[in-house]
């Protein structure tokens, strides 16, 4: 039996058949990386009232959500804290853990496009680091804008750095399995 998201059940029968179509439409041969380039400046927002009516909805699942989210970080960051090939991102606070993001180390010897052909052929999504270095975005453009010195380390970044994402139900096995794949490049 599948449970809806929602207390409205007609929403998630069309966010499911929207997701389907998008799913099944979805152009593959662009690169992930591109999918997530910015041209142009603005928001990614979509002020729909669907949207609107099922995000208050999970407003309240909210705190679960972060809970759990929590919970997969501290099984992520067991298994490779002491894997030196990556640097993690580290907690400062109270994060929510949308992903999880990994850098190659300097002294991994790995490139991250073998890292990211290993993810990929092996089903595991991954995405850049935010937007990488938003200072190579084509939409500066449009802005008045100085950078102080060098964008060093937000280049290396770009270049050596990617997530994966996270979830609000366990994902353990999913985690173990990234280990696994991972340990064996």
């Amino acid at each position: 039996m599948c449970t809806p998201y929602t207390k409205y059940s007609i929403f998630h029968t069309l966010c499911k058949n929207i997701f389907i179509f998008c799913f099944y439409n979805f152009n593959r041969t662009k690169s992930t990386f591109e999918s997530f380039r910015f041209i142009l400046p603005g928001y990614n927002v979509r002020p729909l009232e669907f949207s609107g009516a099922i995000g208050l909805e999970q407003l309240n699942k909210l705190p679960s959500f972060i809970d759990q989210r929590r919970k997969n970080h501290i099984v992520f960051n067991n298994l490779f804290k002491d894997d030196k090939r990556f640097i993690l991102q580290k907690e400062i606070g109270k994060s929510s853990w949308f992903g999880f993001s990994m850098v190659l180390s300097k002294t991994s010897g790995l490139k991250r496009q073998t890292v990211l052909d290993r993810l990929k052929k092996n089903n595991i999504d991954y995405r850049p680091i935010v937007s990488g270095n938003f200072c190579n975005s084509e939409s500066l453009k449009y802005y008045d804008y100085e950078i102080h010195e060098t964008v060093e380390n937000a280049e290396y970044i770009d270049k050596n750095g990617f997530f994966v994402g996270n979830h609000h139900y366990d994902l353990k096995e999913n985690i173990e399995f990234l280990k696994k794949i991972l340990s064996e490049i």
